[in-house]
């Protein structure tokens, strides 16, 4: 097993049909890791980033974008982590699976704990836990004696198929939704033509692009800048990367139009025989109608009519209040750090004991305002002179 570490879009271009090959064996699917997506957002988003691949002769065994830090949190320690850009939510690195699998992982650690491109600690977070690369990954650190340090955890809704969408719905929708759901529904279509629908295969994905594009724009996230239009780098990746996932009938888009016009759209990457909610967006003049969640569960319908996927992940941040209302079963998402060396080792050891320090420290805090023993110091008005 041999390390090669690429930068600049030409030498990964190169490595495509290897990587697309790869990415369709690997351990556990991960479409933000795959060419077709990883390398718009290193041309757009990227800061810095480096990928590391691990090579079998000449068979491509791992693919691992690569961030370095020169902390670990507020240590002083040379960290690499996994990249993620600000639309990422899943570092899975792509590893082919198979026997070989740990031995990739295992020759990646060992390249990352030697040489000067190297570092004293590695950094992995949004991580399912339980995972095929998390095993391995295990697999290979008790064969170097290396130890991982969890540093934060949280929880996310997946979709998983049942009997029927009634089925579904029935065990995971209180009385309370399903019953708002049916009104919204019904007041809706008492003001004009409601309609789901769905990119059909062969269809161009353009124009669907486009309007998913205005209708997020339209909304809060245009008002927050958070917007995939709101800058021109957001709007390149992702036009770049859903044009691509559309080329290889891996772009799903759908939702909700009322009287000729999208009130509520999803935009979705299948990935193997599951698939990711990347982003939604809905019209906000329709709010009272509530067409977001409406919009989720005619996805829950329209995922147990067809027979293409067995899962679909939320991919959303802790707390999303309306697929964890909408949808029951959940992942366990993990952050955590591994010591390559003595040094790194040292560092991740602390960190629980840091974390406790911050914790005790906030605790203090709020325990004296509450007694009125101190208060945060007043905010200095700027000088006008």
């Amino acid at each position: 097993m041999q390390v090669r570490v690429l930068q600049g879009a030409a030498g990964l271009r190169e490595l495509v049909p290897a990587w697309d090959e790869l990415a369709s064996s690997a351990l556990e699917p991960n479409p933000f890791y795959e060419s077709w997506l990883l390398l718009p957002a290193l041309e757009y988003l990227g800061d810095g980033a480096e990928v590391a691949t691990v090579w079998n002769g000449e068979r491509l065994q791992a693919v691992v974008p690569l961030a370095r830090e020169a902390r670990l949190r507020s240590l002083p320690v040379r960290t690499l982590s996994a990249w993620r850009h600000r639309h990422c939510l899943l570092c899975t690195p792509l590893v082919r699976s198979g026997k070989s699998a740990a031995g990739a992982i295992g020759a990646l650690l060992d390249w990352l704990s030697e040489g000067p491109r190297g570092a004293d600690a590695l950094q992995l977070s949004h991580i399912p836990a339980g995972g095929a690369f998390h095993a391995a990954l295990a697999e290979a650190m008790a064969e170097r004696g290396l130890a991982a340090v969890a540093t934060g955890w949280h929880t996310r809704a997946v979709l998983r198929r049942a009997a029927s969408a009634d089925v579904y719905m029935e065990a995971a929708l209180s009385r309370d939704t399903r019953r708002n759901c049916a009104r919204y529904d019904k007041q809706l279509r008492e003001r004009g033509t409601v309609a789901w629908r769905s990119l059909a295969a062969g269809e161009p994905a353009g124009p669907w692009i486009e309007e998913f594009l205005a209708l997020e724009s339209s909304g809060w996230k245009g008002r927050a800048g958070s917007a995939l239009a709101s800058c021109q780098a957001n709007a390149r990746f992702a036009r770049e990367a859903m044009d691509a996932a559309a080329a290889r009938g891996r772009l799903l888009i759908s939702g909700i139009d009322f009287d000729g016009r999208p009130i509520a759209r999803l935009a979705t990457f299948v990935a193997g025989s599951g698939s990711f909610a990347f982003k939604t967006a809905y019209d906000e003049a329709f709010k009272r109608y509530a067409p977001g969640i409406l919009a989720e569960v005619h996805n829950i319908r329209d995922f147990h009519a067809g027979n293409r996927l067995e899962w679909m992940d939320s991919y959303t941040a802790a707390g999303n209040t309306v697929t964890d209302r909408l949808w029951k079963d959940r992942l366990v998402m993990l952050a955590f750090a591994v010591g390559l060396n003595a040094k790194g080792r040292l560092a991740c050891g602390a960190l629980p004991l840091l974390a406790a320090g911050r914790r005790a420290a906030a605790s203090l805090r709020a325990s004296a305002i509450a007694l009125g023993k101190w208060r945060p110091a007043p905010r200095q008005r700027p000088s006008l002179a």
